[in-house]
């Protein structure tokens, strides 16, 4: 089928997963892998479910909506489900970016955005990390343009504390600055409380 592409997909980067062996023993958190089998309740939930894989499900996820907002303290249209958060970030993509806006982002990070940018012809604005590997938000004060980048950051695990974040935020206030919480759960602090106080 490869032939059939357009040309400006035929040269995209490719994204490559880790390695592993089904039964190893690790948990591993950039493919959201456990060693461990699904609790009894979430197998009692998903038989519940069975009998109703011949219908489509609710297409505005009403009910997960809901319960994500009640979780975090937001409200339902303060919460949006797709599949997966790769998806949402391709979407976001291309509901904020294109050839005139580019994406800032760190130099390393990761690296679907590079497969994202490349296939909808995004330009990158790579900011260096600084020599222990952490980012230095300055170098997204007023940058005038969408602002893109993991907290923590992936691959590397380092966080910006909620003070940093928020100087970002304020110091752009004409452009969408998206925080990729992937992994916040494991190390560092969301961001949630400031989609109150900043709309982009």
């Amino acid at each position: 089928m490869s032939r059939f592409l357009l040309n400006k997909h035929q040269n995209l980067p490719a994204y490559v997963p880790g390695d592993h062996e089904e039964g190893d023993g690790f948990i591993r958190l950039n493919t959201n892998e456990s060693p461990f089998p699904p609790s009894p309740g979430v197998r009692a939930a998903v038989e519940k479910e069975i009998g109703k894989l011949n219908y489509y499900n609710d297409p505005d996820c009403t009910a997960l909506r809901e319960a994500l907002a009640g979780l975090y303290g937001l409200t339902p249209d303060q919460v949006i489900a797709g599949n997966g958060s790769d998806e949402l970030l391709y979407l976001a993509f291309m509901a904020f970016a294109d050839e005139a806006h580019p994406i800032a982002l760190p130099d390393i990070t990761y690296g679907y955005y590079d497969l994202f940018a490349a296939a909808l012809g995004v330009p990158l604005v790579r900011k260096p990390l600084k020599e222990d590997f952490s980012m230095d938000y300055r170098d997204y004060l007023g940058v005038g343009q969408t602002v893109l980048f993991p907290n923590p950051n992936a691959p590397t695990g380092l966080a910006l504390p909620l003070e940093q974040i928020e100087e970002i935020a304020k110091s752009n206030p004409d452009n969408v600055v998206i925080v990729d919480e992937a992994y916040v759960d494991f190390g560092g602090e969301t961001c949630l409380p400031l989609i109150d106080w900043y709309p982009n």
